[in-house]
């Protein structure tokens, strides 16, 4: 099945990516990093980037084989409106006059998926949950892959909003997602892990319709 397969891929790739955070940030018993801090930020950050990028690839391959009539996880159907012939026609289904079909930003997708499903199917209800946090992780990677002044001050004011704190000045994507989430339950939580948490729990509910 083409939806257990796409979670089951989504899963494999964020356990790996997050080994090699593990990875950068182990310590010696002294509790000393093993690694430089250059090399800490480059690795996570590299990691985080290919999180976003599982996500998107998530949705995109999700969305597609919906198109294509593939039964969910559940063993659900969405009702569509279009019945593309394959994969490559889907896509150009959804791309339309487009350049490009922007699979970062929940707004666009659960816009089409309320065009070519009825009522948006899961895509509109999962993705409206989440609206708020997949923006503001879509703000994160923008800093983590070409940080300039504009993403550097979006990144600070995020920052502050998130940990409830004015003084977040000069900010990372690397010090922010390893920050303690003030917002969580679980105690020293950090700002990734929630993140994670959240896309695991709405890349459920897509791939079981």
């Amino acid at each position: 099945m083409a939806l257990v397969q796409n979670l089951a891929d989504f899963r494999a790739t964020n356990v790996e990516l997050v080994a090699h955070i593990a990875f950068a940030n182990a310590k010696y018993a002294n509790n000393s990093y093993k690694i430089t801090r250059n090399l800490r930020e480059f690795i996570c950050e590299s990691a985080f980037l290919r999180i976003f990028i599982a996500w998107e690839t998530f949705v995109e391959n999700c969305f597609v084989d919906y198109l294509l009539n593939e039964p969910s996880i559940l063993n659900n159907r969405p009702a569509k409106w279009v019945n593309p012939i394959s994969k490559d026609h889907a896509q150009e289904i959804i791309i339309g006059n487009q350049r490009f079909m922007d699979w970062s930003n929940p707004e666009t997708i659960r816009k089409i998926s309320q065009i070519y499903f009825h009522q948006g199917y899961v895509f509109n209800t999962s993705l409206s949950a989440i609206h708020n946090d997949l923006m503001d992780l879509k703000t994160i990677r923008n800093s983590a892959a070409h940080m300039s002044s504009t993403t550097a001050s979006k990144l600070d004011g995020l920052s502050q909003r998130i940990l409830n704190n004015t003084a977040c000045v000069n900010y990372t994507a690397y010090k922010l997602l390893f920050s303690v989430d003030p917002r969580s339950s679980i105690i020293n939580q950090t700002v990734l892990e929630r993140y994670l948490q959240l896309l695991d729990v709405a890349a459920e509910q897509i791939a079981n319709g």
